[in-house]
């Protein structure tokens, strides 16, 4: 396709070289050129008032205040959870007997990351440890899926700031609360499933207060959410909106205020 004036509308062949049209004698590489300023430094002014927009809300939803502030601290909160007991038992083995108390660190350190998982599938198709066995892999994976939505939680506040929303974060809190409380029945089934057995190799077990702190704070979070929602909801519906605040902010910018 021929290149064509932008004044004229003349076809412009390969041997037109110069910047010159040869019909209208237009300059072509600098055709409108203060429109074409004028149009990129609007593109500019445009953005950089979004961006202050946004750096705005940001600001404001994760340190806007007090609460603001507990809320974006709080979000780490459920890791001490990670360090308590979660789980205390009492081995009578041969060779090896005593208490132990298993973490969500010990238990990702010793256990997890040392399993068989062939043999632990073989374990839950057992009779004697198929339902001892099950109950712990449901359990663990719901203590895994509330450590991910917490960790999301941090994320997903930083990200939603932007835009001062607040609805997922509510959500993610809810599912870590209920899958970290769950997680605490499946490991009272498998307490009552592991004293029953015969043989009497584990002869107590027992939940460790790492549960109670654990749901505790996730629910924690859940109400510290619902409370600055409310409040980021009422800024959003106070505050301009992108469009006008970017017409506010160019404006200013091209017509400041005399000192």
């Amino acid at each position: 396709m021929a290149a064509k004036c932008p004044e004229c509308g003349h076809d412009l062949k390969l041997w037109n070289v110069k910047a010159e049209c040869p019909k209208c004698g237009a300059n072509i590489p600098n055709h409108k050129w203060e429109e074409r300023l004028n149009d990129d430094a609007d593109f500019a002014e445009n953005a950089f008032a979004k961006m202050h927009y946004k750096i705005n809300n940001f600001k404001s939803a994760v340190a806007g205040s007090k609460l603001r502030i507990v809320r974006l601290v709080m979000t780490f909160a459920p890791l001490i959870a990670l360090v308590l007991p979660l789980f205390n038992f009492k081995l009578t083995l041969p060779f090896r007997s005593g208490e132990e108390s298993i973490s969500f660190l010990t238990f990702i350190l010793n256990y997890l990351l040392k399993v068989d998982i062939g043999s632990v599938l073989k374990l839950i198709g057992g009779e004697v440890l198929g339902t001892a066995t099950l109950m712990v892999v449901i359990a663990c994976v719901l203590l895994l899926l509330a450590v991910v939505f917490g960790v999301l939680n941090f994320f997903v506040l930083l990200f939603s700031g932007i835009n001062l929303k607040y609805k997922f974060n509510i959500i993610l809190n809810v599912l870590a609360t209920v899958c970290w409380a769950i997680a605490s029945v499946f490991f009272v089934q498998f307490a009552n499933a592991c004293t029953t057995l015969d043989g009497g190799i584990v002869t107590e077990c027992s939940l460790g207060f790492g549960f109670i702190v654990g749901t505790v704070l996730f629910l924690v979070n859940v109400t510290l959410n619902i409370i600055v929602g409310n409040d980021l909801k009422k800024q959003m519906n106070e505050q301009p909106s992108m469009e006008e605040f970017i017409e506010n902010e160019i404006a200013e910018l091209r017509n400041p205020k005399a000192e």
